[in-house]
């Protein structure tokens, strides 16, 4: 039946208006990961281009073959005309050309108008026209929200183009009733939703460090003994420091036989102020007792 088309929803709109953008600035990045060792300028100076040719080429493979764009065609929707019950029409060749115009062509204009004025000889002219155009954007954008806020009451003509075109997105055929408890999938995702915006909030408040290392002191049940102290220092303490076992870089020690590096000790008590020889049991106490290590080994003879 031709009145099978319904208008599309308000948020089915929205998906895909969001789609088509991300589907452009996806596209950007592709071409960008091209040149990403290519040392030159290419990519910024001809940036205008490189998106209106992309928008060209969704135009031309999605909206005007189509009628509809790479955001629509994913939910299932497309352009159409018509109003109230009587939906259903196809967008003619002449809207889709204006459609291409005011979408691609005119935001490309907008950026190179200056380079343009120069190649013809017109660039006396380029103060008054960017004067002009600044005005133009500016009724532009306020039309544009007075259009949103009717499409939020009205759910018709989500961009100022498809209000000025008469096109809106609709449903191919009417839509049924939807499968399911869709009340009980909206709860489920309003919770989990819900949940990870309250483990984003919790987790950098937890010092998981400083519970790791209690946990190990606990485990560990390590306590300074002879085997800590300075005295009983070995070639081998030198070379290692005894939180990350790699060679001590900057070391420092505490009052123990063991080394540590600069950062390790240090960012271990920041984060614990408990925070002991993992070795020994050794405590720091506090940022003063952590010293220049008296010993030093030269690293080309560490295996002589």
């Amino acid at each position: 039946m031709e009145n099978e088309a319904t208008g599309a929803l308000r948020v089915s709109q929205l998906d895909a208006s969001e789609l088509d953008h991300e589907i452009v600035q996806l596209t950007k990045s592709q071409i960008s990961q091209l040149f990403k060792y290519h040392q030159s300028t290419f990519l910024a100076h001809f940036d205008p281009e490189i998106q209106a040719g992309i928008k060209l080429l969704l135009w031309k493979f999605a909206l005007f073959d189509r009628d509809a764009t790479v955001g629509q065609q994913i939910l299932g929707i497309h352009y159409g005309k018509g109003k109230g019950t009587n939906l259903g029409a196809p967008i003619t060749g002449r809207e889709k050309v204006l459609y291409g115009l005011l979408v691609v062509l005119f935001p490309w204009l907008k950026e190179r108008i200056s380079t343009l004025l120069t190649y013809i000889g017109l660039s006396q002219w380029d103060t008054q026209v960017h004067f002009w155009l600044q005005q133009v954007e500016t009724v532009w954008k306020a039309a544009a929200l007075v259009n949103l806020l009717v499409f939020l009451k009205k759910g018709v003509y989500l961009s100022l183009v498809e209000r000025i075109l008469g096109i809106r997105s609709q449903f191919p055929q009417r839509q049924g009733l939807r499968q399911g408890n869709i009340r009980r999938v909206l709860t489920r995702e309003l919770l989990w939703h819900g949940f990870a915006e309250f483990l984003f909030f919790l987790l950098p408040l937890i010092n998981f460090q400083r519970i790791k290392n209690s946990f190990k002191r606990w485990l560990g049940g390590q306590k300074l003994t002879s085997q800590g102290h300075l005295k009983s220092r070995t070639r081998a303490d030198l070379m290692t420091c005894a939180v990350c076992e790699e060679w001590p870089v900057m070391p420092r020690e505490i009052g123990c036989r063991h080394v540590f590096c600069y950062y390790c000790i240090s960012a271990n008590l920041s984060a614990d102020p408990n925070f002991s020889c993992p070795q020994c049991g050794h405590p720091v106490v506090s940022q003063s007792n952590i010293q220049v290590v008296k010993s030093h080994i030269n690293p080309g003879q560490a295996h002589t």
